[in-house]
């Protein structure tokens, strides 16, 4: 237990900033033993042959630390290498396959090749499902999903400019952008959202008696997969225990169930999203896993013998959280927690690495081809990365007002909506036929992180900008 014990306490100081809080237990959890030592003293009892309520009571305080919501989560925020177990025992074939993926896979991704490649548009289907109104979320807030990963996978997300210094030069384009698909599996027009309303609470995490997730089936309240081989499906639908979402890995489930699934809390920048996950990066942290990248510290052996299989990421003892202040030492090295494998804030993601992006490259060209070629995007929304965005803002950051410059006449009606990360609209300005650029006053708006979005018919784009003083 001391070994235990002692591993805890290091993980509570590395995985955050220490605060008072975090002292106060640690020196609770201390405070217990020196108890027990002197018990032992006085005694003359050796200390592991303490009476049984006495030893309760020294462990009491170890258990009661790890159930706490902080610095540790009740449960892991990511159910992908849990998924991936369970998969593995209900389908022990599934276990070779992988094998011999990994086998494939490993030499399309070394070494890292930093040359440019051809831009691949990933199809997407996003199947919602709810049994509360409020978890059927908007289009909207799909759309401001879409526009994250674009983003993020593009290496132009708002916060690319915080990388610490040591790691900017291993920060990636991975080259990987993602619409809604534009037609159906049968060929029929749609705009890559299915909704379905469902009896199950936490379908997202549930499974019948004979071990099928049912978010993945029809007749057990989800939704069917469309053709996995050629859709990156995500499925919306709550989850329960503190978990954000989970994802299979490339030859980790069956086709019916090969995709991303996350709680609509944490899916998309607007609408009804829950801080701090409330910045559209559960999502690209789960398509990580979906194209073989593995969290950035690698199992959970809470070891530094453990790693991510990528060559140019640290290694790491185990995951962080919250937003901690840079450097973290972990492994005698600067820690990478903003790595978007990472468990901390969304607002505190901001890389993936030359090396994750060769593994995601890998992946894609070897596990998952499917996805590359004859993409059909929906046209009833505007997904194109945000360097070819129907608009684009200055200055970013702000202070008083803000210029949003069109690409294009807009299609009338159109109208430019200011929201803050809850969701919260703090501006709307409609556009003319004529106008090239609309000038909105911000002054109004404290300090913080915005998302600009234009709806021009039945186009919708989303832009992130920083109103400071």
């Amino acid at each position: 237990m001391k070994k235990q014990k002692a591993r805890y306490s290091a993980r509570l100081l590395q995985q955050t900033k220490p605060t008072k809080k975090t002292y106060f237990l640690l020196f609770l959890e201390s405070m217990t033993d020196c108890f027990l030592n002197i018990f032992a003293i006085k005694t003359g009892l050796p200390r592991q042959t303490l009476p049984v309520p006495v030893i309760f009571f020294r462990y009491f305080i170890p258990v009661f630390l790890g159930a706490l919501p902080y610095p540790a989560a009740a449960q892991s925020p990511c159910l992908a290498g849990r998924l991936a177990e369970r998969n593995a025992m209900r389908f022990p074939q599934l276990a070779q396959k992988r094998q011999l993926l990994h086998k494939e896979m490993e030499p399309a991704g070394i070494p890292c090749n930093t040359a440019p490649r051809t831009v691949v548009t990933i199809p997407v289907v996003v199947h919602v499902l709810y049994k509360e109104a409020q978890e059927n979320i908007s289009d909207g807030q799909i759309f401001s999903q879409i526009a994250v990963l674009n983003q993020d996978f593009r290496k132009l997300n708002a916060n690319a400019n915080t990388v610490p210094p040591p790691f900017v030069p291993f920060a990636a384009d991975v080259e990987l952008e993602f619409c809604l698909a534009g037609r159906d599996p049968s060929g029929q027009l749609t705009n890559g959202i299915t909704r379905r309303q469902t009896d199950w609470s936490n379908i997202g995490d549930l499974t019948a008696p004979d071990g099928r997730p049912r978010i993945h089936y029809a007749e057990l309240g989800g939704t069917d997969a469309w053709d996995t081989e050629h859709y990156l499906n995500i499925w919306i639908g709550s989850i329960g225990g503190g978990a954000l979402g989970s994802a299979s890995f490339p030859g980790a489930a069956p086709p019916e169930e090969d995709g991303v699934i996350i709680d609509p809390r944490y899916f998309g920048a607007i609408g009804q999203v829950t801080a701090p996950h409330h910045l559209g990066r559960t999502a690209t942290h789960e398509i990580g896993h979906y194209f073989n990248l593995n969290h950035i510290w690698g199992g959970d052996s809470n070891s530094c013998d453990d790693d991510d299989d990528v060559s140019d990421t640290p290694v790491q003892r185990s995951a962080y959280l919250g937003c901690p202040a840079f450097p973290q030492m972990s492994c005698g090295h600067s820690a990478m927690f903003m790595n978007f494998m990472d468990y901390t804030d969304d607002a505190c993601m901001s890389l993936f690495t030359l090396g994750q992006k060769a593994r995601m490259r890998a992946a894609l060209t070897t596990a998952r081809p499917g996805l590359m070629g004859n993409t059909v995007c929906s046209s009833t929304a505007v997904q194109e990365s945000p360097e070819r965005a129907g608009f684009h803002l200055t200055p970013n950051p702000s202070r008083d007002e803000l210029w949003i410059h069109l690409k294009e006449t807009p299609t009338l009606p159109a109208q430019i909506t200011i929201y803050d990360v809850s969701g919260k609209v703090w501006a709307t300005q409609a556009a003319r036929e004529s106008t090239a650029s609309i000038r909105m006053d911000i002054s109004a708006l404290p300090n913080g992180f915005y998302l600009a979005a234009l709806t021009s018919g039945a186009s919708y784009a989303v832009r992130p900008f920083i109103r400071s003083f």
